[in-house]
Order: C-alpha cells, then structure tokens, then sequence
C-alpha cells in the first residue's frame, strides 16, 4: 500500500465527512451556485450596460444634452444660440437623409425624431429672437450700451445703430421685425416710435 494506503485512508475520512455533514455541505453548495450565478448575472448587466452606452448614437447623446441645455437659455449669448440653431437644424438633415435612403417601414421613426428635433430648435430660435430684441431695446434706449450677448455678431448691433440714428424710423422698424419676428405695431409700442 505504500503511497496510495494514505490516499485511500484520507477518502475514507472525507467520505464519512461528508455523509455527516450533507445537509450542511448541500446547502454551502446551493448558497455558493446561487452566489455564483448573482455575479454572473451582475457582470452580464454591467457588460450589457456598456454596450448599450457605446451603442448610443451621437445624436442621441446630444439630443439628451440639448434637453438640459434647454434650461440654460438664459445664459446664453448669441454666438451659442447660433451654434446651437446650426448643429440642430444639421441633424434634422441627417435624418432626413438617413430616411430618403432608408425603407418606409422606418418612417415614423424619422417623423418623430425630425419632431423632437424640430421642437428643440422652435425652443432656441424663440430665446434667440426674443434675447435679440430685448438688447434691441437696450441699445435703442442707449446708444452707448455695450452688448456682452451680441459678442461675435457685433455687425448686427451696428447695422442696429446705423437705422437707429436715422429721423425715418420705417427701416428700423422692418429690420426689428425682420430678425426678431414681432408685429410693427408692437415694435411701436414697445420702442416708443408712435407717431
């Protein structure tokens, strides 16, 4: 028996421990398979997570980000609005290129993507216009006043100025009306121009 005697000695020894103590030893096991497949369930998720975040298109991702900078109007100056208005009105282009070329199955997905975009761009055209005509009012009232909003776009604030020194105020008028899309008779009112 030599080297296999304690082999065979210590089967024994585990056999019997393990006969008395099954219970126990099933249970360690069923606890330690459910454990198992907890973290593997984990690690799956965890994985499926990241695909999914990989797979997030651009526009997705930006679409999310449009929806906080929404908040953020108010702060922002022209230069960013303009910016914003060009890359928005970019991805609606995308995506009706991607449904030109695409089957008509996918169409009311394009429709309504076109939708959220487009409701994302009347949002900003609206705060541009009406952040444009307020410092309108500002310099109207003010020559002198320097506006921090029209920074980059200081040629429009000056054309403004240009009409504003003039004793005929019609060119004023439908330049106000043309970049910010008011009513002449409330451009009158509020500009104090009545006659």
């Amino acid at each position: 028996m030599g080297r296999i005697g304690p082999i065979i000695e210590n089967g024994k020894k585990v056999g019997k421990l393990i006969i008395e103590n099954r219970k126990e030893i099933t249970a360690a096991i069923t606890a330690l398979s459910a454990g198992g497949k907890v973290i593997k369930e984990n690690i799956d998720n965890k994985k499926e997570t990241n695909k999914t975040e990989e797979k997030l298109h651009h526009r997705k991702v930006r679409y999310n980000q449009y929806k906080k900078i929404l908040m953020e109007l108010d702060s922002k100056n022209r230069n960013e609005l303009f910016q914003y208005i060009l890359e928005v009105e970019q991805f609606i282009q995308q995506i009706k290129n991607e449904e030109n070329k695409e089957l008509g199955v996918k169409k009311p997905i394009h429709k309504n993507r076109i939708k959220n975009w487009n409701d994302i761009l009347i949002q900003i055209k609206d705060k541009m216009d009406a952040k444009d005509y307020l410092e309108y009012i500002k310099i109207y009232n003010n020559p002198n006043y320097h506006s921090e909003y029209f920074q980059g776009f200081e040629g429009v604030a000056e054309k403004f100025k240009k009409l504003n020194n003039r004793e005929k105020y019609d060119d004023l008028l439908k330049y106000i009306a043309e970049i910010t899309n008011r009513g002449i008779e409330q451009i009158k009112k509020d500009f104090s121009l009545n006659d």
